[in-house]
């Protein structure tokens, strides 16, 4: 399932990385400007902005930030031009897969139906030992959330080019979540999990879960045309 793949890859990169080998980087960025169409929210609305990103073959997570635009990663989106939004209360929705940034593992989604809650991005890095509330849809879970902290600061971490990482439980179908500080903005975009080795007989095999990984959401102001507060 596409929305699977990163956690695949991680899984793959590990097993590479054991043996010495190298693991290529995604393709370079696009920049888009939505600033001005973009009405940031207060935070009290921000756990009904989670949304789930329906595909014909598997889902992931999002967040709406306002107007109609959803954040979710882009190995959710993948190639599809639409994709389906379930809210936790209403009807599914529709959206358009507005741009796709595979570099940082990002994409912009745009929905015409009326959601009920948006989330506002904190475009300030995330530091080390935050609180951090990570909502989604893991599995065949649907709107549940994990609590944790943030455990290493921002970095280059094949396949993605800036993460940070964190300690909160990250399974497959929580990619595009959000990840919420204490004061309820979005800190970070859930993209994936660094598995851990384990002891398999005379070599090591990963695990499926791991310490996670997630797009600061200060990166994700980039892309949107944003500057750093």
């Amino acid at each position: 399932m596409r929305f699977y793949r990163y956690f695949g890859t991680a899984i793959i990169a590990l097993a590479i990385l054991l043996v010495g080998g190298v693991y290529a980087m995604p393709n370079e960025p696009t920049y888009v400007t939505v600033t001005n169409t973009i009405v940031q929210a207060p935070p009290t609305t921000s756990e009904d902005s989670v949304v789930m990103v329906s595909l014909e073959d598997g889902h992931g997570s999002g967040v709406h930030i306002g107007n109609g635009f959803i954040i979710t990663a882009a190995h959710v989106a993948g190639d599809a031009k639409e994709v389906g939004i379930k809210r936790q209360v209403g009807e599914d929705l529709k959206a358009e897969v507005l741009w796709v940034n595979k570099a940082y593992d990002i994409a912009l989604l745009r929905t015409s139906g009326k959601l009920a809650g948006q989330a506002s991005l904190d475009c300030a890095q995330p530091k080390i030992g935050d609180e951090i509330q990570a909502a989604g849809n893991p599995l065949n879970l649907e709107f549940v959330s994990s609590f944790g902290r943030i455990a290493g600061t921002a970095r280059a971490a094949e396949p993605w080019r800036e993460v940070v990482i964190t300690d909160v439980t990250t399974v497959m179908g929580a990619s595009g979540g959000p990840l919420f500080g204490k004061d309820g903005r979005v800190v970070g975009i859930v993209v994936g999990v660094m598995p851990a080795p384990i002891k398999n007989g005379d070599g090591y095999v990963p695990s499926l879960t791991g310490f996670g990984t997630a797009v600061p959401a200060s990166v994700v102001c980039q892309l949107l045309g944003r500057a750093s507060v």
